[in-house]
C-alpha cells in the first residue's frame, strides 16, 4: 500500500479517506515517514481547534440552546431537576459536537492547500477572539442566559417594596424603571471572579445612563454568613421608600436567601419571573450523588428529613432560601466541635430567619431519641433534623453516626416503615431481618 499525503497517523493505526488502515498493511518503516514523526504536532494541532470551537460553541449554546431550553421547560412546567438534566444533556450534545466539528476542521487542513492549513486555524481564532469580546462584557451574557430582557407586568405591595430576579442588563434596566423600579440592589460580589467585579462595573454604568439607583450589598454564594449584606438590606426594608429590583447571577441561592429573610421580616416581596427556582432536599434527593459531605440524607417521612450536619455551601443552598420551617441540631454543645459547627449554623440561618432548635442526642440514647422524635413529629413542616454525621446510603454505622442511628431507631419504632429496611436495626444496633427473609435464610 502506498502511503498518501491524506492520512492521519497515531501509534499503529492511521485513519485515511478510506478508512483505518494499520502499517501491517503498508509494509513500510513507519518510523522514515514524514506524518508518523509529526503525529504529536497533529495531537496539539486537533487540540488547538477543539479548544477554539469549543469557546466558540459554548458561547452558543449558553446564550441559545441552553436558554431556550430552561425557558421552554419552565412554560411546559417542568421542575428544576427536569431542567438540570435537560442541561446535562445540552452540555454532552455540545462535548461531543464540537469535538467532531475540530476533527472534521483538523481532516480538511492537513488534506487541503496551504491556504487551508493556515486559514482554518487563523479563522477559529478570530472567532473565538471575537467570542472572548462578547465575555468581556459578562453582564450582558447572564442577562441573556437568564433571559432578563423579556418583560412581564409586575404586582407591587405597600411601603418598600422588593422584586427579585436575575442579573439584569442595560434594556431590562429600562423596562423595570418604566415599571417604577427606583433602585437596584446588587448582591454580587467582586471576589467571583472572572465574572461578577466586571458585571458590577457594568451594571454601575448602566444604572448611572438609565438614572436607577445602584446600591451594592455583596453575597458570597454559597456562603451561609453574610450577615453585612442582609443587614443592610434589611434597614432598608425598614428605612428605605420606592421599589428596588434584587438579583444576584441567575437569581437563584443568594436572591432567594434575601427574599425568605424579608418575608419573614413581614415585608411584602414580588419575584419576577427572572427568579430560579431555589434547590430543596426533594431535589437533592433525586440527585445521583445526593450525599452531604457527612453522609446521607434520608427523609422519614413526609416533610421530615434527617441531614448530617452541613458544609456551608449545604446550608445555604438547602436551607436558608425558605426551602424549611425549622431546623433541629442534635448537636451536644459540651463538644467543643459540635459547639463551633452549632454557632456557625444558628448564625446563618437566624439571620435568614429560620427558625432553630437544639435538642443534643449523645450516643445511643434511645430513650432521649423517642421524646425528640415524639417532640419533632409535632413540628411545622418541612422540618431538618440536623445530626453530626449520618450514614452514608450503604447503611454502615461508623463511629460519628450514633446520634443519627439513634434517632432514625427511634423514628422507626413511632412510625413503622419510615426509615428505609435497610437501616433499620434493634436496640443493640443489629440489623432487622424481616420475617420473609428471616424463614428463607
Amino acid at each position: 500500500m502506498r502511503l498518501r499525503h491524506d492520512m492521519v497517523y497515531f501509534n499503529d493505526y492511521f485513519w485515511s479517506q478510506g478508512g483505518v488502515v494499520t502499517w501491517a498493511d503498508t509494509g513500510e518503516d513507519r518510523t522514515k515517514n514524514l506524518f508518523f514523526r509529526k503525529r504529536w504536532p497533529v495531537v496539539a494541532f486537533f487540540l488547538y481547534l477543539w479548544m477554539m470551537v469549543g469557546f466558540v460553541t459554548g458561547t452558543g449554546v449558553l446564550v441559545g440552546p441552553a436558554g431556550w431550553v430552561t425557558d421552554a421547560m419552565q412554560r411546559l412546567g417542568f421542575g428544576q431537576k427536569a431542567q438540570d438534566h435537560a442541561m446535562q444533556a445540552v452540555i454532552l450534545l455540545f462535548v461531543f459536537g464540537s469535538a467532531a466539528l475540530a476533527l472534521w476542521l483538523l481532516r480538511q487542513a492537513l488534506h487541503g492547500s496551504r491556504a487551508m492549513r493556515v486559514g482554518i486555524p487563523a479563522a477559529c481564532t478570530l472567532v473565538a477572539l471575537a467570542s472572548l469580546g462578547a465575555w468581556m462584557n459578562p453582564g450582558k451574557m447572564l442577562a441573556a442566559m437568564a433571559g432578563g430582557s423579556d418583560e412581564r407586568a409586575l404586582a407591587t405591595a405597600g411601603g418598600a417594596r422588593f422584586i427579585f430576579g436575575a442579573y439584569p442588563d442595560e434594556g431590562m434596566l429600562r423596562q423595570l424603571k418604566r415599571q417604577g423600579v427606583t433602585a437596584v440592589i446588587s448582591l454580587q460580589h467582586p471576589a467571583v471572579v472572572p465574572f461578577e467585579p466586571a458585571s458590577i462595573r457594568e451594571e454601575v454604568r448602566a444604572t448611572r445612563e438609565v438614572g436607577v439607583r445602584f446600591i451594592h450589598a455583596p453575597m458570597l454564594p454559597w456562603v451561609s454568613d453574610n450577615h453585612e449584606a442582609l443587614d443592610q438590606i434589611r434597614r432598608i426594608a425598614h428605612q428605605g421608600k420606592g421599589v428596588y429590583y434584587v438579583h444576584c447571577g441567575l437569581g437563584r441561592d443568594r436572591t432567594n436567601v434575601v427574599r425568605r429573610m424579608l418575608e419573614a421580616d413581614g415585608v411584602q416581596t414580588v419575584a419576577h419571573h427572572s427568579i430560579a427556582h431555589a434547590s430543596t432536599l426533594d431535589d437533592r434527593l433525586k440527585e445521583p450523588h445526593r450525599a452531604f459531605e457527612r453522609g446521607d440524607i434520608r427523609q422519614l417521612e413526609k416533610g421530615v428529613w434527617l441531614v448530617p450536619f452541613p458544609n456551608p455551601a449545604e446550608l445555604s443552598g438547602y436551607m436558608e432560601a425558605g426551602q424549611v420551617k425549622t431546623v433541629v441540631f442534635l448537636l451536644d454543645p459540651n463538644d467543643a466541635t459540635q459547639r463551633a459547627w452549632l454557632d456557625q449554623a444558628r448564625r446563618g440561618l437566624s439571620v435568614a430567619k429560620v427558625t432553630t432548635a437544639v435538642r443534643p442526642l449523645v450516643g445511643r440514647d434511645l430513650p432521649t431519641a423517642r421524646q425528640i422524635v415524639a417532640w419533632v413529629r409535632t413540628l411545622p413542616r418541612p422540618v431538618v433534623v440536623v445530626a453530626p454525621e449520618t450514614p452514608f446510603a450503604n447503611g454502615d454505622r461508623y463511629r460519628g453516626t450514633e446520634a443519627a442511628g439513634a434517632f432514625m431507631d427511634a423514628y422507626a419504632r413511632a412510625v413503622p416503615g419510615s426509615v428505609p429496611l435497610a437501616d433499620q436495626r434493634d436496640a443493640n444496633g443489629k440489623r432487622i431481618v424481616p420475617a420473609a427473609n428471616a424463614a428463607a435464610r
